[in-house]
């Protein structure tokens, strides 16, 4: 019985002392899991906080990168900038106006090169001053390897962006070919310029970096840190120039390192402890979440706005047309451009300019449906998208409730600034959008808004397609007219109002096609304009005229000028360079000139013809009594003649008080002592009146059409040579 006792007992000490050992056993695994637990929680949060940051720091080179190569494509892939350099007169004053002079200040590069077809310095720029023409010690190999690529690089490839090693330390440089948007047979690609822009990783541009990809303690090194995190620099070689580095956080680290004495405490309690370290891996993966959608937010919004930007308007569209996959919807994308908003940027600045965008921003966002996706697409133009059921016609209606917004007041501080809109409106089927093909045609109808005298709503036609091919195919035959010297030259005479002899010309442009086909003045003169041919229309116009009139002594020359002309600062030097090579006397010439420039730019139409006076040249005032000159006008630029609009003479027949108009404003030049020339005379009614009046020359059908320099030598030189002998 006793040792059945004992027996007892010790089965009953064994089974305590075997629970005790399973309970101490299970208790130092559980110990020995949550331990192990913790190191991995610790060093996952670790690593995914590293992988974050490392992916923070690849996207913001990647980022760097892109703006850098948006801003040279902007500007290379030009056709202003491309017939720029192409003509050596003026492209270094060019060169240094748009691009070099801008490094002084301009966030996106500060450092500005062209470079000419054998990889010659034109012009070279840092920080708003000339470098000289010599870079290698500046730049090292590096320059003629990005000049390598940027001259093996497709219109479609990606524009070369890499980083470089310069005497000023690390620098992202980018190059492109200076080409034109549509490049034809006549121009040999192996003559382009290259633009190179360059923006050097200063220590506050890394410390922009860092906040704006919340990377705290980034540094920009030559090497990498062993203790810290990096990611190379390469340069267009793929060799790694610089490295940039940064501190990890180690969130799980420093989690574990803040509980770690509440797990001593708690150490028996396993329930809890594995709930706090629950809560830090939550913690952790909700801060990882909120930097992923900070950034986010940056990535598709603009930072002045806060509206979307281009990317996340695109987004969005995308993510609209899916939702809309099986509803009958239309979508509808306005492009808004400002009217008058570089006024207000020449007026009072940029920050006020800043201000006015906010405002227009809020007031779109105000005003419009709540629905609408609103993105400032860049400078001042904005868009709105919406989605209507596809019998509404809410199109124009939206445009004119963005107009009228736009058009009410903006009160900024003391200020009270008006502008306008002009709105492009293109339509898709919402379920099956092509957001390039949408904006193209948004794009489209903005233009032809814009075109159209602004301030109005245009909705994209498909025959709008055709007008552009038709523009682009009659500019690519303009530009190919001029490069081949083919603009041709007619001439109407100018005769003396008391005798009828001829004492001047006008010089009057005239373009066949190869085909036969003529266009007018009143058609191809704004293409030029358009397409940045004037210049050189103008001058080829000018030098053939002179050539001609050099055989027609003793009367004057008239050549008509574009308002853009005048305003090109080496006008005054083109024009005294082509007088003197035609050996022409520079007193035989005048120069006629439109009130438009006089009113938009009267500083620089003050210099140029000042210049041109001094030289010996008229200037007259064209089609006066069209518009708005006055006579602070007429008395501030001195006139040496002043041609009275066709308008005044056509209203002789029409309209009652024609002649008192007409009289009047001639009476007014001669006040002034200004000579008046009347041009449109078809009558001899008309020639007796404007002489009576007061004009002492005469131009028009009643004494001849425009003709060749042929037909003028022939009929007034030749002739009179001929009586004479």
């Amino acid at each position: 019985m006793l040792s059945s006792l004992f027996t007892s007992v010790r089965r009953k000490q064994f089974s305590a002392a075997s629970i005790a050992l399973v309970f101490i056993l299970v208790t130092a695994l559980l110990a020995g899991l949550v331990a192990r637990s913790i190191q991995t929680i610790t060093h996952t949060a670790d690593a995914i906080d590293d992988a974050r940051s490392t992916a923070a720091a690849v996207g913001a080179l990647q980022s760097l990168r892109k703006q850098l190569g948006a801003t040279i494509r902007d500007n290379a892939f030009w056709d202003d900038a491309f017939q720029q350099v192409s003509a050596s007169e003026t492209k270094t004053e060019w060169i240094i106006e748009n691009w070099a002079s801008t490094t002084a200040d301009y966030p996106l590069y500060d450092t500005a090169i062209v470079v000419d077809a054998k990889n010659e310095v034109v012009v070279a720029y840092r920080n708003g001053e000339d470098m000289g023409t010599e870079l290698t010690d500046f730049f090292g190999n590096g320059m003629k390897e990005m000049l390598a690529a940027a001259r093996s690089a497709s219109k479609s490839d990606a524009i070369p962006v890499h980083f470089i090693q310069t005497s000023k330390g690390i620098a992202l440089i980018g190059a492109a070919t200076i080409q034109p948007s549509v490049i034809d047979n006549t121009v040999d690609p192996k003559t382009f310029h290259i633009l190179v822009f360059a923006k050097h990783l200063t220590d506050s541009a890394v410390a922009e970096v860092s906040e704006t990809f919340s990377i705290a303690g980034l540094t920009l090194d030559r090497a990498p840190s062993k203790t810290k995190l990096s990611v190379p620099l390469t340069d267009v070689s793929r060799r790694n120039v610089a490295y940039l580095n940064w501190p990890a956080e180690q969130p799980g680290t420093k989690s574990y390192l803040t509980v770690r004495g509440t797990l001593r405490t708690a150490a028996v309690i396993l329930v809890l402890f594995l709930c706090a370290i629950g809560a830090v891996g939550f913690f952790t993966v909700a801060r990882l979440r909120a930097n992923e959608g900070r950034a986010r937010f940056k990535a598709e919004h603009d930072a002045l706005t806060g509206l979307l930007n281009r990317s996340g308007l695109m987004e969005k569209m995308r993510e609209v047309s899916t939702s809309y996959s099986d509803t009958a919807a239309i979508m509808r994308l306005h492009f808004i451009d400002l009217d008058g908003f570089k006024g207000v940027n020449d007026a009072w600045g940029h920050a006020i300019g800043d201000d006015l965008i906010v405002g227009v921003a809020n007031r779109l966002s105000e005003r419009l449906p709540k629905d609408s996706l609103i993105a400032r697409l860049g400078g001042d133009e904005f868009a709105v998208v919406t989605v209507d059921a596809t019998t509404t016609t809410s199109s124009p209606t939206l445009g004119a409730q963005i107009q009228i917004a736009l058009q009410r007041v903006f009160e900024l501080g003391d200020r009270t600034i008006e502008i306008g809109a002009s709105v492009g409106v293109a339509s898709t089927d919402a379920s099956a959008v092509e957001v390039g093909e949408l904006i193209r045609r948004a794009d489209i109808a903005l233009y032809r808004a814009k075109a159209l005298g602004r301030g109005i709503t245009v909705e994209f036609e498909d025959e709008f397609d055709a007008d552009t091919k038709a523009q682009d195919h009659l500019e690519l035959l303009l530009r190919q007219t001029l490069a081949g010297d083919g603009i041709d030259v007619a001439y109407q005479p100018l005769v003396q109002a008391g005798s009828g002899a001829i004492c001047g010309v006008e010089a009057l442009a005239r373009w066949q096609t190869p085909d036969g086909k003529r266009y007018g003045p009143d058609m191809f003169i704004p293409l030029a304009e358009r397409s940045g041919l004037i210049d050189v229309l103008g001058m080829q116009v000018l030098t053939k005229s002179l050539a001609a009139a050099g055989a027609w002594p003793g009367i004057s020359l008239s050549v008509n000028v574009s308002p853009l002309q005048l305003k090109n600062p080496a006008f005054v030097q083109n024009v005294l360079a082509a007088v003197a090579s035609a050996g022409f006397d520079p007193r035989r010439l005048c120069i006629e000139i439109t009130e438009g420039v006089l009113i938009s730019d009267p500083e620089q139409a003050g210099r140029a013809i000042t210049g041109l006076r001094q030289a010996g040249i008229k200037i007259s005032l064209d089609d006066f009594g069209s518009g708005y000159a006055s006579i602070g006008t007429l008395r501030q630029f001195g006139f040496d003649r002043m041609k009275i609009d066709r308008s005044l003479i056509l209203a002789l027949d029409s309209d009652d008080n024609g002649g008192a108009v007409l009289h009047a404003t001639i009476a007014l030049a001669n006040a002034l002592h200004i000579p008046v020339t009347a041009e449109g005379i078809e009558t001899e009614e008309q020639a007796t009146v404007v002489t009576l009046s007061g004009c002492d020359e005469l131009q028009g059908y009643l004494f001849s059409k425009p003709i060749t320099a042929a037909e003028l030598s022939a009929f007034y030189f030749e002739a009179r040579s001929t009586n004479i002998a």
